[in-house]
């Protein structure tokens, strides 16, 4: 039987996939599983256009066409990138696996090679990201963030003909490429924390799809569902998406799961960070107490500027 697994279409997208594609049919080893390239809306926009006044694009711009296409039984499974999936899945759709987690850190890259705090004030750095920016110029205010768009091979090809001094990507999507070897550095998250799940893979089914979900159960990986879990139980009780200045990143040492949260303007100017310890069996929990942390702390007016109701 064959068996058609969804994708975007851009290369990073397809070389995930591919990883993805692999694994599922070493579990199907009498069966037939294809990619099936699905153009999303968010494909369609230009970057600029896709982003909004946030510079992000919204949760969900690079997910609906493939929840569709799931949903009408086109495929039987979709693989995204975590952090484009909304916090709450479209009726119908359930989580198949969370595989492995790659290196959630940010790389900086440079084009001549000095570090992060090396870089001498007034260069240029480039990001799509307001997260980022804003944790750039909460710790290097002397710097110039301006945008950057495309995929991760047109950000390299503008800093190497001289667009930006330096630029900040994912870790995980250069190594992905086989192009890690390009990081200056990869950022501590105490200087950038990254994004929640970042660099986390999922696979979705439909939610009757209980034949598979049973099958893909070996890609599970404990660490990161748990992880990404509290990460994205705080993302989700902030109401925010990925044009909100929202951090988050777990780790777990032994049965305790530390989470460390952020929420930020763009401009640095108003940054607030914060960190809370749970048990590993009650991620979700974690999660959404720190985020009523925040809230406490004053959040709330952070979000209101990116129109977020009151919560």
């Amino acid at each position: 039987m064959k068996i058609l697994v969804g994708t975007r279409g851009s290369q990073l997208a397809l070389t995930q996939a591919e990883s993805v594609r692999v694994q599922i049919a070493r579990l199907l080893p009498a069966d037939e599983v294809q990619l099936e390239v699905v153009k999303t809306f968010g494909d369609h926009l230009s970057a600029s256009d896709a982003t909004g006044s946030g510079g992000e694009p919204p949760q969900g711009l690079f997910t609906k066409e493939l929840d569709e296409a799931l949903l009408s039984g086109k495929i039987r499974a979709a693989i995204h990138s975590l952090k484009d999936v909304p916090t709450v899945l479209p009726k119908g759709i359930q989580y198949g696996a969370l595989l492995k987690r790659e290196d959630p850190r940010d790389a900086f890259v440079s084009r001549s090679g000095v570090k992060f705090f090396e870089l001498p004030a007034g260069s240029r750095v480039g990001t799509s990201s307001p997260r980022r920016e804003a944790q750039i110029r909460a710790v290097r205010a002397d710097l110039k963030v301006i945008p950057l768009r495309g995929n991760v091979d047109t950000r390299l090809r503008k800093l190497r003909e001289g667009d930006y001094e330096a630029i900040l990507v994912a870790a995980a999507g250069l190594k992905r490429l086989g192009r890690d070897g390009e990081a200056t550095e990869l950022l501590p998250p105490e200087v950038i924390l990254p994004a929640p799940a970042q660099g986390v893979l999922c696979v979705t089914l439909r939610q009757e799809d209980n034949e598979l979900l049973k099958i893909l159960e070996p890609l599970n990986d404990s660490p990161t569902r748990i992880c990404a879990g509290a990460e994205r139980a705080f993302l989700r009780t902030l109401q925010g998406g990925c044009r909100v200045p929202v951090g988050a990143l777990a780790s777990i040492d032994g049965q305790t799961l530390l989470l460390s949260g952020l929420i930020a303007n763009p401009n640095g100017e108003e940054i607030m960070r914060n960190s809370q310890k749970g048990h590993v069996d009650h991620p979700k929990e974690l999660g959404e107490d720190l985020a009523k942390l925040f809230l406490s702390k004053g959040a709330q007016e952070i979000l209101i500027e990116f129109g977020r109701s009151s919560l």
